[in-house]
């Protein structure tokens, strides 16, 4: 191999949490797309809450705490809202 030609990663490796039953905890720190591709029934709850998480060019890189500032939301109360829609546990 030609020095070089080794290719870099263009997205940063995920690394996900998960509980003791292997389901995956959602947290604060969490990206928009994180949960939206996990979960895709959280669709309906960023919709619900106004948001314009779903499909925003942004959403790579917004945190849930983030999004929850910006929306001027109680981040206890989205992620509440969207635990109900997963059935897991928040970190």
């Amino acid at each position: 191999m030609r020095n070089g030609s080794l290719r870099k990663r263009k997205e940063p490796l995920r690394c996900f949490c998960y509980s003791w039953f292997m389901e995956p905890i959602l947290a604060a720190n969490w990206t928009a797309e994180q949960v939206l591709k996990t979960y895709p029934q959280t669709v309906a709850v960023f919709l619900a809450l106004k948001t314009d998480c779903v499909g925003c060019h942004l959403e790579r890189f917004c945190t849930l705490e983030e999004v929850a500032a910006s929306y001027e939301l109680p981040l206890e109360i989205l992620l509440e809202k969207l635990r109900e829609s997963t059935q897991v546990s928040i970190e």
